[in-house]
């Protein structure tokens, strides 16, 4: 396709466009690899393709008159009941942050809106995509790119004095360490445990505006001997490499969470690290589509699949060797620019259908 007929435009989640992965592991590195021009969108400008991404003001997007719209929902937001609490104030919280312009206090009903307008979106499982398909015909799957973070995997296995577990993630996804939390506490009685934290070191509690604390306080009440990292893309593959581990809690009780997709599990894989997580519906899947079963489903559960990975370092390697194999070849650089190209063939054929 001739990208160049295109005016593109962007409505991205961060406007320096390489501090947050929902740009630069995604459309923003699609284009640096196709080569594609676009500029940060404006709603006063007139273009042939808007690709918006969840830091767009949608109660505005949608009302968008001119081109064609990419809307990248990532997240399962229309997983999550409409009558939930946190649905109905995130409306309300979207509006007193700044992000939104106009007070819509249901969230789910603006994503569903958005989603109706939009000419393509694209999500991240197959459980987000069937609770999309009622409000937009054309829902492909893509998940995220990990060029800029996957650099000298892991090849040693051997441990040393210490066990060293890695969890990775947002600030504000760390009380699902707690779930773990008397695992790790029985484990620690019998071998040296440490926990590696890579997220940042202060956040915002309430709102990404409110309640400043430091992340090294709120870990040291889940597990004392932890060590917390600041998160970039530059010195996450150092931490990661030199962990035994990686450890994926996630709270199934909650939907939001519950459906999140595999692109953790496939990080810490192509990172050469051996992987224990939860029972979520696309966890399950890509451990079992990898031959593998580190997948937990209580306490007793993450004990002993942790636990079964310290004792033996040839278990940890083929863990992780098998765990790479699969995402090398099924989440390659290569096949997730085959799935954007696939959304801007359609692109093609919309523009071509509406002249």
């Amino acid at each position: 396709m001739n990208y160049s007929n295109l005016k593109i435009g962007y409505v991205p989640l961060k406007s320096d466009l390489i501090t947050a992965p929902g740009d630069y592991r995604r459309f923003v590195n699609y284009a640096k690899i196709r080569g594609i021009d676009y500029e940060v969108a404006a709603l006063d400008r007139v273009y042939d393709v808007v690709v918006i991404t969840q830091g767009a003001d949608i109660t505005l997007w949608r009302d968008y008159k001119h081109g064609i719209i990419i809307y990248d929902l990532i997240d399962s937001y229309l997983s999550i009941s409409r009558f939930n609490l946190k649905a109905l104030l995130r409306g309300l919280a979207k509006y007193v942050a700044g992000r939104h312009i106009k007070l819509e206090f249901n969230y789910w009903n603006s994503i569903r809106k958005m989603c109706i307008r939009s000419d393509i979106v694209i999500c991240s499982t197959k459980e987000q995509r069937d609770k999309i398909l009622p409000y937009c015909s054309k829902v492909p799957i893509i998940l995220d790119y990990h060029d800029e973070v996957v650099k000298n995997p892991k090849k040693n296995y051997r441990l040393n004095d210490k066990v060293k577990l890695v969890w990775e993630g947002m600030p504000s996804n760390l009380y699902q360490l707690k779930l773990i939390k008397k695992p790790l506490l029985k484990l620690s009685q019998k071998y040296n445990i440490e926990l590696h934290i890579v997220t940042s070191h202060t956040y915002y509690k309430f709102l990404g505006k409110y309640g400043l604390t430091q992340t090294q306080k709120e870990v040291d009440k889940i597990f004392n001997n932890t060590i917390v990292h600041e998160w970039t893309k530059e010195t996450i593959s150092d931490v990661v490499r030199q962990c035994d581990i990686a450890i994926i809690p996630i709270d199934s009780n909650y939907f939001l969470t519950k459906f999140k997709p595999e692109n953790k599990i496939l990080f810490f894989w192509k990172m050469g690290v051996p992987v224990v997580a939860s029972n979520i519906p696309s966890y399950a899947r890509t451990m079992n589509n990898a031959n593998l079963d580190f997948i937990c489903k209580d306490e007793i559960s993450w004990e002993k699949k942790i636990e079964s990975l310290i004792l033996s370092c040839s278990m940890r390697h083929s863990a992780a060797i098998a765990g790479k194999e699969y995402a090398e070849k099924i989440f390659s650089t290569g096949q997730i620019t085959k799935k954007w190209d696939d959304v801007f063939k359609v692109v093609e054929h919309l523009s071509i259908s509406n002249v």
